[in-house]
């Protein structure tokens, strides 16, 4: 009955077993593990809620519903292989415990950040969606290229030298101009 109920359990996500209950697969959501970069894969689980009294339904799982029954009334448990145990409680009501499904089916995934700095990506920028390189645009300042010093001591040497001339001539004004140097008139 295992090999009818179980395939049937998985493809469908869920199974009803008339006068039993329903056999249903629920998934739950990926979790993420930011300290060890990690992403935890959905981890299905079987859940059962037992069949209301007034319901009476046929199905293709009719025949197997009433061996579940009867094997549930003599030995107390039934087994149904990949999916879970069914047993009767202390006040005589079905339960069902089912089997976690193995770790190697789901296992966690490393996931690190990866950025690259020159490609372009939409970002949403309060109300506004924009790109990374306008924003970077518009956070960047506007750098002045200083030109590198230049070497301007010739100018020096001109304004020395044009100062030097200017002495030197009113010296000649003042003094007059003399060919023999030292020597006194005769």
């Amino acid at each position: 009955m295992d090999y009818l109920i179980a395939p049937a359990l998985f493809q469908n996500k869920t199974c009803k077993l008339p006068r039993i209950g329903t056999l249903t697969v629920i998934t739950s959501t990926a979790e993420t593990d930011v300290g060890k970069s990690l992403i935890k894969a959905p981890v299905p689980s079987i859940v059962f809620s037992a069949a209301q009294e007034e319901e009476n339904i046929f199905n293709e799982f009719t025949a197997l519903s009433e061996l579940i029954k009867k094997d549930l009334d003599e030995k107390g448990r039934v087994t149904l292989k990949g999916v879970g145990d069914f047993f009767k409680n202390k006040e005589g009501v079905i339960d069902f415990l089912p089997l976690p499904l193995p770790q190697r089916f789901t296992p966690p995934v490393v996931a690190e950040r990866i950025i690259r700095q020159h490609a372009e990506h939409s970002m949403l920028v309060g109300d506004k969606e924009t790109t990374n390189k306008v924003m970077n645009e518009y956070f960047v300042e506007d750098e002045v290229e200083e030109k590198p010093p230049t070497n301007r001591w010739w100018i020096w040497a001109i304004v020395l030298g044009v100062i030097g001339t200017a002495i030197l001539a009113l010296y000649i004004l003042q003094n007059g101009f003399n060919l023999l140097g030292n020597a006194a008139g005769f």
